[in-house]
């Protein structure tokens, strides 16, 4: 019997293998995944350790700055007077200091006052310094005082002033002091960060510029200014931050340049997110994009390596199927080795199928030809028997001997009949009862027809055929019933009608019927000899027997097989 076909997946070799391959490949890509987030993880490390490092630079930077200018203005501080004394001069002179390095602005001399004598800027000189912080510190004592950092009111650009008193410690005299470009200060960082793409802001305790690639302040957002304002403070040491920015987080640390005054932030050019994109591809998608192409291989090699093959083997084992065993798989002579020997394995199978078929036909022809000659000798000597009978039939009065041998000839007429059925049939396992019950009904006829009476029989069946186990037991119970009615239904009369009647689905659902149109059947008739050897007939087929009155007033002999029985 064929296989149970199983589920989809289950079932399909192509989904099988790739299933296995994929369970077998996913670790890998486990793996893949794990060592993308670690280095996106270690990118974000490195990204955040680069900012600090570049923080800490530019605090180095502007830190040296400070120095130089210090140094600067204490040189100018110990000849104030002298270029005091001078002022066109003086402020040649400013200006000729200050062009040496790149990162002052203005260099000048003040009085006591605040009002500046001489100064590297013209601009400048009209401008009263008593009231900043670092000018008052010197006035009440401080030798040196460096300003926090402030919008310069020329530049318009970020510096820190650097300071230097003027005079004894007992009489204040007067400042030299410096102006530090504070961009200037961290140019180097700031050009290289912001052609990385990163953000540089500036942040006091007071407001938050972005310094942009011309490095020219711009204002910041005012969400990462109420952000930033409050951490300038107390900041003592790099501080990384992550912001929200753009749709996302991006990583920044903020750097103390001028404790309490002055911050430096950085901000990564990219979301936090995005970091490991390029980590990712090569970490992450490589294998995945191998992870599929390994499938997407699988499934074709599948497909073109075996399924394609099995598919071709399944039409030749279809075409074996249908009886064509000389057709050999010749394609398959271009398969992979295991494919071809599957195929010449089925060749040979189908040969030898052949062979077999070939032994078998003649065989089950030999044995037909035995089992005709059998039914043929046995049809030719129940003839002889039946010829034997009518001699002696014919020698003998009438009386209950000459009947007995006429119920002996009916019985093995029916025999005959069955054994000449099979013979000539294509079938010899089988009687088809329409064309015997019909020869059967009418030889009875025949042999029970002494002259004087008109009753004719006859046979009704559908189409159905039975072995001869069958066919036997329903001839004799024919035989019987059909010589009763003859014997009994019919007496004081000359004509009548006999009807053989068979229904059936198969050899054990049937059912026999014999009617007749005659006067009944006494009680004495109902118990003879025929209705025992009927019963005895139905036995042999798991069959019941019963006899009942018809409608036209004779009687039915009855022979069920099957459940339902009366």
């Amino acid at each position: 019997m064929p296989f149970k076909p199983g589920g989809e997946m289950t079932g399909r070799l192509r989904f099988v293998l790739a299933l296995v391959l994929a369970v077998a490949l996913f670790p890998l890509l486990l793996i893949a995944m794990a060592q993308t987030w670690s280095e996106a993880r270690e990118e974000q490390r490195v990204q955040r350790d680069r900012m600090i490092i570049l923080g800490a630079l530019a605090a180095s930077e502007l830190n040296e700055s400070i120095s130089r200018a210090q140094g600067i203005i204490d040189a100018v501080s110990t000849r104030g007077f002298a270029f005091m004394s001078a002022p066109g001069g003086c402020s040649r002179a400013m200006a000729q200091i200050a062009s040496g390095d790149t990162v002052l602005t203005n260099i000048a001399l003040t009085n006591a006052n605040g009002e500046i004598i001489c100064s590297a800027l013209e601009d400048a000189r009209q401008l009263d310094l008593s009231t900043e912080d670092w000018h008052q510190s010197l006035q009440n004592g401080a030798e040196r005082s460096v300003s926090g950092v402030t919008l310069g009111r020329v530049t318009r650009r970020p510096i820190l002033i650097v300071a230097s008193r003027l005079g004894q410690e007992d009489e204040f005299r007067g400042a030299a002091a410096a102006a530090i470009d504070v961009l200037q200060a961290s140019r180097n960082l700031i050009d290289n960060a912001v052609a990385e793409g990163s953000q540089v802001v500036l942040v006091t305790p007071s407001e938050a510029r972005e310094v942009d690639t011309a490095r020219v302040l711009k204002p910041v957002a005012i969400e990462l200014q109420d952000d930033l304002l409050g951490r300038v403070e107390g900041l003592s040491r790099p501080e990384p931050l992550r912001l929200s920015m753009d749709g996302g987080e991006r990583p920044a640390v903020l750097t103390p340049l001028v404790e309490d005054e002055l911050a430096l932030l950085l901000i990564s050019p990219a979301p936090v997110t995005q970091w490991g994109l390029v980590s990712v591809a090569a970490t992450f998608l490589i294998p995945l994009l191998m992870y599929a192409l390994a499938l997407a291989s699988v499934w074709l090699a599948v497909d073109h390596y075996v399924l394609r093959w099995l598919g071709y083997l399944r039409r030749i084992a279809a075409v074996y199927g249908s009886g064509r065993l000389d057709v050999v798989p010749i394609r398959a002579q271009n398969a992979p080795r295991e494919i071809r020997e599957l195929a010449n394995t089925m060749s040979e199978m189908a040969t030898s199928l052949e062979e077999q078929h070939s032994e078998l036909e003649a065989s089950v022809e030999q044995r037909g030809a035995l089992l005709r000659e059998i039914h043929h000798r046995v049809k030719n000597n129940l003839q002889i028997i039946v010829s034997l009978l009518n001699l002696q039939a014919g020698r003998m009065a009438d009386g209950e001997g000459r009947s007995a041998l006429m119920e002996a000839r009916r019985r093995i007429n029916a025999l005959s009949l069955v054994h000449r059925s099979l013979y000539e049939a294509d079938d010899l396992r089988a009687v088809h009862m329409p064309g015997f019950l019909s020869e059967l009904a009418m030889n009875l006829q025949q042999v029970s027809d002494d002259g004087s009476r008109s009753i004719s029989v006859q046979a009704e069946c559908e189409d159905v055929a039975f072995e001869p186990d069958t066919a036997v037991p329903i001839a004799l119970f024919v035989t019987e019933a059909v010589t009763n009615a003859y014997k009994h239904a019919f007496q004081d009369r000359n004509s009548g009608r006999i009807i053989v009647s068979l229904t059936a689905s198969s050899a054990q659902d049937l059912t026999l019927r014999i009617r007749d149109d005659g006067v009944g059947m006494s009680d004495t008739a109902s118990q003879g000899t025929g209705s025992s050897l009927m019963e005895a007939f139905a036995m042999q087929v798991d069959g019941e027997t019963w006899s009942e009155a018809n409608a036209e007033g004779g009687m039915d002999f009855v022979l069920r097989v099957g459940e339902e029985k009366s």
